[in-house]
């Protein structure tokens, strides 16, 4: 694929800037949150027509199982809305792919455990993949894998063939979603956009360091170790070698090596979280609010392949900031506890 120039992005770019005014962004997530139920959150969507993008648009069921499918089925159709928006507008939908990819790791690795169980895994994927859900659970039962990204495709043997070795499922997971992260890798080389080549190596890294601090917290010593080794991306900026040194020196030596590397700013922000709170959830919420930050800053330009990247992510992190407050209300979560749940918005 050739590389695109900015200026080819110009109607994209202004089309997409202008379906960012639908987003739930932070102020309408302020509304949500000081909701009293669930029930009267899907109704402010409603009125800020949020749920147009799903079949089916209209109040809420009662409640109970059928209420949490609709729910689930409306997140899932917002998200798939959106894709199909952006891969209209852009002249090269193909250099996105990275963005579908961990769509389709999710469904392979969805339906390889629902065969292994004997269930039907249609109810539990997603249908904006690079295949299709339908296509994945046909091909997955045929034996046939070229149809699925690069990597991916190479590693659904080993997947396997790793469970029944060990019978844990845990293995399927660790090599597909190092197989997904070398895909994306492989499809920003491609767009030749350094800008999003950036936002997945940054994503590695993250990924990498949440990695390291779960398994270092686990206190399991060196058998940790050879697991952290066998699960850990490559193709970030920080070397493998740095969590090795991570995980022999302890948590300290981890946040120590990261207040001197690009990710300063994100060790601050766990430092000042963590004075109230040192949970993972709350360390994962700011890798995730430093990813958007990244990535928010990458697109601020007129116009480019930025643009439609950043609107991507951004929906992303909408559905899953409505999926946090929904279950939140229903939980019967106080406002101030949500706040603490919830990710930066794009806008």
């Amino acid at each position: 694929m050739k590389k695109l120039q900015a200026t080819e992005y110009t109607y994209a770019s202004a089309r997409i800037r202008a379906m960012e005014n639908r987003l739930v962004g932070r102020e309408r997530v302020d509304v949500l949150v000081d909701l009293k139920s669930s029930e009267d959150v899907m109704v402010k969507l409603s009125e800020y027509g949020v749920l147009s993008a799903a079949e089916g648009e209209g109040s809420a069921p009662a409640s109970g199982e059928t209420l949490g499918y609709k729910r689930e089925e409306m997140l899932t159709s917002l998200l798939c809305a959106a894709c199909n928006e952006v891969y209209e507008a852009v002249p090269e939908p193909e250099f996105f792919a990275w963005f579908r990819y961990p769509y389709d790791c999710n469904n392979i690795k969805t339906v390889i455990k629902c065969h292994i169980r004997g269930i039907d895994p249609m109810d539990m994927l997603f249908d904006f993949g690079t295949v299709s859900a339908e296509e994945t659970v046909r091909l997955l039962t045929e034996g046939k894998c070229d149809a699925f990204p690069t990597a991916m495709a190479a590693a659904i043997g080993e997947a396997k063939e790793a469970y029944a070795k060990t019978n844990d499922p845990q293995q399927i997971d660790a090599i597909l979603d190092k197989a997904c992260y070398a895909d994306m890798l492989t499809s920003a080389k491609a767009s030749g956009n350094e800008t999003i080549l950036g936002w997945i190596t940054t994503k590695i890294d993250l990924v990498n360091i949440m990695m390291c601090l779960r398994i270092l917290r686990m206190k399991r010593g060196e058998t940790g170790k050879i697991f952290m080794d066998t699960c850990l991306l490559e193709g970030g900026d920080l070397p493998l070698a740095f969590f090795d040194a991570a995980y022999e020196g302890g948590e300290e030596m981890l946040w120590s090596g990261l207040s001197s590397s690009q990710y300063s700013k994100y060790n601050r922000f766990v430092s000042a979280v963590e004075r109230t709170d040192k949970s993972l959830s709350a360390i994962e919420r700011c890798a995730d609010n430093h990813w958007m930050l990244i990535v928010r800053e990458g697109a601020r330009v007129p116009f480019g392949a930025e643009v439609a990247g950043g609107y991507l992510v951004a929906c992303e992190v909408a559905v899953k900031n409505i999926r946090i407050i929904l279950a939140a209300k229903d939980a019967k979560l106080s406002s101030d506890v949500l706040r603490e749940r919830i990710r930066d918005s794009y806008v």
